[in-house]
């Protein structure tokens, strides 16, 4: 059975990749840059995040992704930059792309920033058909040789963030360049506009409520919709839960350490019909923040 997905997967990637080219994570209030460059200084000092993320276990070829990302504020904090690398892999079919991201960042208020960020884009596509098995290989529709096709794209977003919530809103990907062509000559990959939001909830001395949501809206594909609430407790845990509509039911857990570091570790439970196949998915996260006394904002460790 899951030589069949397999071969299942890789046919589909084989008209177009279009629904693993935007990843999914787990982390995602853990990881915002990722999902748009408005965010980029948004927590008003250095910031570095390296996550590894493991989808479907137990399905050959699922996707496996690892992510690193850091941004800083600099110029009196008016602006901000930022990288992200990102190797995702799915099959016989890898991306590797690096992302550079600027913000400027509006003052609104005496705890009000509006962010508004750019960002440019260089990926690499390459499908490994040599290390393919196919069932005909004299099949003139199967390559021979392994194929590389690299393109460059750019994508814009804005980024609120009051004393104790925060919103935004983000398109990463703006061209509809040529690196998702299908053999037809279609196009595969519109652009998917992220729309985000949370809040922090003060419930006790020393428990904090921080419900938060991802919607990814993309022309080819059903509306994606991710619900998170996390508990931090004493300032230094946190535990929670979210919900992927459709999809699965996730656990979070983790740790900030008093010197800005923060490890976490997240575990999806599926409820599709891939759940007769895979025990689900799960991710580590290791990230850093630079503790610094005169960080605008007060909810450092959340948003």
């Amino acid at each position: 059975m899951r030589k069949l997905i397999h071969l299942l997967m890789l046919s589909f990637l084989a008209g177009g990749v279009a629904a693993q080219s935007d990843v999914q994570y787990t982390h995602f209030t853990f990881n915002k840059l990722a999902y748009n460059p408005g965010y980029t200084g948004a927590k008003g000092s250095f910031d570095a995040l390296a996550l590894y993320r493991n989808q479907w276990s137990g399905i050959d070829g699922a996707p496996r992704t690892i992510h690193v990302n850091a941004h800083t504020p600099f110029a009196g904090k008016r602006n901000g930059l930022g990288i992200a690398l990102t190797s995702d892999e799915i099959g016989k079919v890898s991306t590797n792309s690096v992302d550079l991201s600027y913000a400027y960042r509006i003052k609104l208020g005496e705890s009000s920033t509006l962010s508004l960020g750019v960002s440019g884009r260089l990926e690499q596509l390459r499908f490994k058909w040599s290390e393919a098995t196919p069932l005909d290989p004299d099949d003139p529709e199967i390559p021979q040789g392994d194929e590389t096709a690299f393109a460059t794209n750019f994508g814009t977003g804005a980024y609120f963030l009051g004393k104790k919530y925060y919103f935004g809103l983000s398109v990463p990907r703006l061209l509809k360049n040529g690196l998702y062509l299908n053999r037809s000559g279609k196009n595969d990959n519109p652009r998917t506009t992220y729309v985000a939001g949370g809040f922090s909830a003060t419930l006790s001395r020393n428990v904090e409520l921080v419900p938060s949501i991802l919607v990814s809206i993309n022309p080819a594909a059903p509306v994606d919709v991710d619900l998170n609430a996390n508990f931090i407790l004493m300032n230094a845990f946190w535990v929670g839960g979210s919900y992927r509509l459709g999809d699965s039911f996730d656990a979070l857990a983790g740790m900030e350490f008093g010197n800005g570091l923060r490890l976490g570790v997240g575990r999806d439970l599926t409820q599709s019909e891939l759940n007769k196949v895979t025990d689900g998915s799960w991710e580590i996260m290791l990230g850093y923040t630079f503790k610094c006394k005169s960080c605008e904002v007060s909810h450092l460790r959340f948003f």
